[in-house]
């Protein structure tokens, strides 16, 4: 015979635990956030900025306005896995595999390249690029890792992979040049370290591919 009073406890159990990970949980992804506002700041120093968040807890946009002669704004997108849910926690990782930071330099001149190196596995439930037929493709090691790359001109990858060589490659899952937008384009796992190595980076290669 089912038993109310265990049902009851058992809820009254998952109700406590699923409150005690909500404030963990916030309290862990704001302080995330602080720390990549903070971080983004330093190594971007904006004449002005402007910030988006996502959902509350999950993370924000920044619109960064910088003083370049080349460079006319850099974005950042943060979305941090919901830690505060003990509900979408599991899903998220599965889905999500993790907390991610997609870093944009739009460039001010139009940018003479279209070239992208994406990490193998990277899109699992979605597409890497749009229009992938018109590429060229083939796969490349960096220090181990395997990079697919989708290139129009072949010197443009000469050029990505001298850039992305320099980066720690751990944590880089997408790196492009998008002459349409006018963006140089990275996405990556979140840390101190990363922000710090890759945002210099992508300026330079938006310089290195700006057709003056």
């Amino acid at each position: 015979m089912f038993d109310l009073s265990n049902l009851f406890a058992v809820l009254v159990i998952f109700a406590g635990v699923a409150t005690l990970q909500f404030f963990h949980g916030r309290k862990l992804n704001l302080l995330l956030m602080r720390n990549y506002v903070t971080t983004l700041e330093e190594v971007v120093k904006p004449k002005d900025q402007l910030y988006t968040w996502l959902g509350g807890y999950i993370g924000f946009k920044a619109e960064y306005k910088v003083d370049d002669p080349v460079i006319e704004k850099v974005e950042a997108t943060l979305t941090l896995l919901p830690r505060h849910s003990i509900v979408y926690l599991p899903i998220s990782k599965i889905i999500l595999g993790g907390d991610r930071l997609f870093l944009v330099v739009k460039s001010k001149y139009k940018l003479k390249g279209d070239v992208h190196a994406v990490k193998k596995g990277v899109y699992r439930f979605t597409k890497g690029i749009d229009d992938e037929v018109e590429y060229k493709k083939e796969i490349v090691r960096v220090d181990s890792v395997e990079f697919q790359i989708f290139y129009k001109r072949r010197r443009d990858v000469d050029v990505l992979l001298a850039y992305l060589k320099r980066l720690p490659v751990n944590s880089i899952k997408h790196l492009s040049v998008t002459p349409s937008t006018k963006v140089v384009y990275a996405f990556v796992i979140p840390s101190r370290e990363v922000i710090e190595k890759v945002l210099p980076e992508l300026k330079e290669l938006a310089k290195e591919f700006a057709e003056f």
